[in-house]
């Protein structure tokens, strides 16, 4: 039961705070940052440098097994590709889903 709770509990922090690391770093660079390949590199090296939290929990969760860890380690470029490739979409700039692009109020208060 331990190792329940240290895995879900801990995947659910490092969750929330590869979250607010990726979502946090895509906001400040979309002030910067207006081309959505722009966005995909910065999202891409923030999903890389904030995955490492999950190789703690799972290390702890599972008292170091090799064949998780290296699993969890197989993860990785994936976790770096879907924040590349969703990252215009968590700002608001896509062109491609109409459904998640800012409403124009929120456009005019923006930057110029």
């Amino acid at each position: 039961m331990r190792y329940f709770v240290a895995l879900c509990g801990g995947s659910l922090v490092a969750g929330v705070l590869m979250g607010l690391i990726i979502g946090g770093g895509l906001a400040l660079a979309s002030l910067a940052i207006t081309r959505t390949w722009g966005l995909a590199c910065v999202g891409a090296v923030l999903g890389a440098l904030s995955f490492p939290l999950e190789f703690v929990v799972v290390g702890e969760g599972t008292d170091g097994a090799v064949a998780i860890v290296g699993t969890t380690l197989l993860a990785w470029p994936a976790m770096a590709w879907v924040a590349a490739s969703h990252s215009a979409d968590i700002v608001g700039v896509t062109r491609t889903r109409p459904w998640l692009r800012r409403p124009f109020l929120a456009q005019r208060l923006t930057r110029g």
